[in-house]
């Protein structure tokens, strides 16, 4: 049985170390500081954890060790910078950020300090706990059960979520045993073991703090580069109106600029493409179309759609499977370019499609998605100067894929009224669509943006037929 009184002069001298390093951690940047503070920490909680301590006393230790943590992460990355820089100067910006962001949450520590009592703390915590007591039968299934969950739930995907949350249980597991090493020596082998699977765990969670960061940034970046492409679109409109005898010409030399803009970067998109799998990609280009499109439900239920009508019809229209891929990317991003205008927001999509740094597209991804977005509306068509290098074949994938994404697409009036369940069929020479109980507006909105469809089928059967 162990009692709560042997382990109060450890609790007692881990409180004092940690209110020594606080009051350190606003003189100095030593990481050191910040681990010491963490780890004097985790040994109470650990303590306090062993005899079931109400989770209002751990309060003011744990509002410290929230504040602690992203604390430390950025101390690490601050380090990782001030190595690197010397290497690549271009980090000195972000190394300038990170110095001013460890400026501001020291300060809030330091305004917290004050917060925390050690004599408060420990009265506190001895008079609840003083004849507490735990037996350590209790102890051993409590370990066992924690343990087992660890087994039992090993994370398969390897994600960052889940690699994170394993991380947690582990240092709960940890927290208990060194609390328990107080008195016994025997769980030290256990204690080196979980060790050494927290700093494994503790490296990849560095990483991934960087790559949300970098994500963030770039993120960040995209949006601004939206802002200033739809800033200059105004400028744009204003300069037509002042030369309105030439908005043809200028208009040309919009789409030349956009032809030329995909050339240029052939090779670096080319290169950046192939570390993402197209999985990968189509979450990026969901997550660009929720942020960019004016309704993000309309968007998905178009991709849905599209893929349906493919997978009924592809052989029929010579498609390859892998076509799936152009299909979704440039149903779920047709849209997009209402964030630049609703007026020729068809045209506006192809624009940020080609253009976009955030999308991680080969040449023939980029170039494929852009005509799709731009060809969900109006008569079909390809940018000037793709005419003349796009072979008939290439030509005719993107005509067949734009009228399954535009047939789509004209079975919603975007969340207003829209089509929920419809089959496909062939019957005598026809192909069927049976859109259900729809209104005569919804009706003629499919008939009118399924003529795309229409001309890629003509050869094949009669008519497409709505019921």
């Amino acid at each position: 049985m162990y009692k709560f009184k042997f382990f109060y002069h450890e609790i007692k001298k881990m409180s004092k170390i940690l209110e020594e390093n606080l009051e350190k951690i606003s003189l100095s940047n030593d990481l050191e500081t910040i681990h010491k503070c963490r780890v004097s920490i985790r040994k109470i909680r650990g303590i306090l954890k062993l005899f079931n301590c109400p989770k209002k006393l751990e309060i003011p230790i744990k509002k410290i060790a929230s504040m602690l943590g992203p604390l430390r992460d950025l101390e690490v990355q601050i380090y990782f910078l001030m190595n690197r820089v010397e290497v690549d100067s271009s980090l000195g910006g972000i190394l300038d950020d990170f110095l001013f962001k460890r400026e501001i949450m020291k300060r809030e520590l330091v305004k917290s300090i004050p917060e925390f009592s050690r004599k408060k703390f420990l009265y506190e915590v001895t008079n609840f706990l003083k004849d507490k007591e735990v037996y350590e039968y209790e102890i051993y299934r409590n370990l066992y059960k924690k343990i087992q969950e660890i087994i039992i739930n090993h994370p398969v995907n390897i994600n960052s979520k889940e690699l994170h949350e394993l991380r947690i249980k582990i240092k709960k597991i940890r927290y208990i045993l060194e609390a328990l090493s107080v008195e016994s020596q025997e769980y030290n082998e256990l204690i080196v073991f979980f060790k050494k699977y927290q700093d494994c765990l503790g490296e990849i969670h560095d990483i991934d703090v960087w790559l949300d960061i970098l994500n963030k940034k770039i993120w960040e970046l995209e949006k601004l580069k939206l802002f200033l492409r739809k800033k200059r679109h105004k400028k744009i409109i204003e300069f037509k109106e002042v030369l309105h005898e030439v908005p043809l010409v200028l208009g040309n030399v919009l789409s030349i600029a956009a032809i030329n803009s995909i050339t240029e970067f052939e090779n670096r998109q080319d290169i950046r493409s192939m570390r993402y799998s197209q999985s990968e990609k189509i979450s990026m280009a969901e997550k660009l179309a929720v942020e960019l499109s004016p309704d993000p439900h309309h968007i998905k239920r178009v991709r849905e759609k599209s893929v349906k009508i493919f997978r009924e019809i592809r052989e029929v229209m010579n498609l390859n499977k892998e076509d799936i891929f152009f299909l979704e990317a440039g149903a779920l991003l047709h849209d997009i370019g209402y964030s630049i205008s609703e007026k020729k927001h068809n045209d506006h999509s192809y624009e940020i499609i080609a253009s976009s740094d955030y999308l991680p597209f080969s040449l023939e991804e980029r170039v494929v998605t852009s005509m799709i977005a731009k060809n969900h509306r109006g008569k079909f068509s390809l940018v000037k100067g793709l005419d003349r290098v796009l072979p008939s074949k290439e030509v005719s994938r993107i005509n067949k894929l734009s009228g399954i994404v535009k047939a789509a697409d004209g079975m919603e009036f975007e969340s207003l009224e829209y089509v929920e369940n419809f089959d496909i069929k062939v019957c005598d020479g026809e192909l069927v669509f049976e859109l259900g109980d729809i209104s005569e507006a919804l009706t003629e909105r499919f008939s009118k943006k399924s003529d795309l469809l229409k001309e890629n089928f003509k050869k094949d059967f009669k008519k497409i037929k709505i019921k």
